[in-house]
């Protein structure tokens, strides 16, 4: 796995708003997990429907954000948000910037 790829994922827990330390490390892992098993074709790219995957799966494990966003439905929301130049894919540095900035 690129090592890029782990940084840009590990870095905030992609998507979780966890206060505590603890907290938050329980999803990193998880984030790279659900990242990779939601690619479906390993570009290391997510589609819309990519991550519309990768947010059920955080949802599933609890990320408070991804929990947000399942519940109102608002994965093209999330998706444009975390999408910054326009192209229609989520880099991993695009979804740690997206997290930083929550």
């Amino acid at each position: 796995m690129p090592r890029i790829l782990i940084a840009a994922l590990s870095a905030a827990a992609l998507l979780s708003t966890a206060p505590a330390t603890q907290a938050v490390a329980q999803y990193e892992d998880q984030a790279v997990q659900f990242f990779l098993a939601a690619d479906a074709n390993g570009d290391e790219l997510l589609t819309l429907e990519e991550f519309r995957v990768f947010i059920q799966q955080m949802a599933n494990a609890g990320a408070p954000m991804s929990v947000r966003i399942q519940q109102l439905s608002a994965y093209r929301v999330a998706f444009a948000r975390v999408d910054a130049n326009g192209d229609g894919l989520a880099t991993p540095a695009e979804l740690r910037a997206a997290e930083a900035s929550n």
